[in-house]
């Protein structure tokens, strides 16, 4: 983390930061300056120097939650839901939403 800072923000994730509402319309600007964004994801024991040395230790709800919800929360709010509608123009799978069964489209290696 301490290296990381060098060149960018650290966010932690946790139940008891700052609630992401009040906090995410900042840490998207730091990615339109171009920044990088190191997220790192507390757990049951976190080192108390994570909370010192991360820019931004952010709330995801105050509930008990996985880490995993956590982070998908996190992106899903940063990114404004605008990854679910994102295209890769250079994938080799694409899931395409259907409501009675699973679609998958895969193109094949040149």
């Amino acid at each position: 983390m301490k290296d990381f800072k060098k060149r960018g923000v650290v966010v932690h994730l946790t139940m008891y930061g700052e609630s992401i509402n009040e906090k995410i319309d900042s840490i998207r600007e730091i990615l339109r300056e171009g920044k990088d964004i190191l997220v790192v994801i507390g757990g049951e024991k976190v080192p108390k120097e994570t909370y010192e040395l991360a820019d931004y230790n952010i709330s995801i709800g105050n509930q008990p939650h996985s880490e995993i919800a956590a982070l998908a929360v996190f992106l899903d709010r940063l990114f404004e839901g605008k990854t679910l509608y994102r295209d890769y123009p250079d994938a080799k799978i694409r899931v395409i939403p259907s409501e009675k069964k699973k679609v998958v489209v895969r193109r094949d290696s040149p």
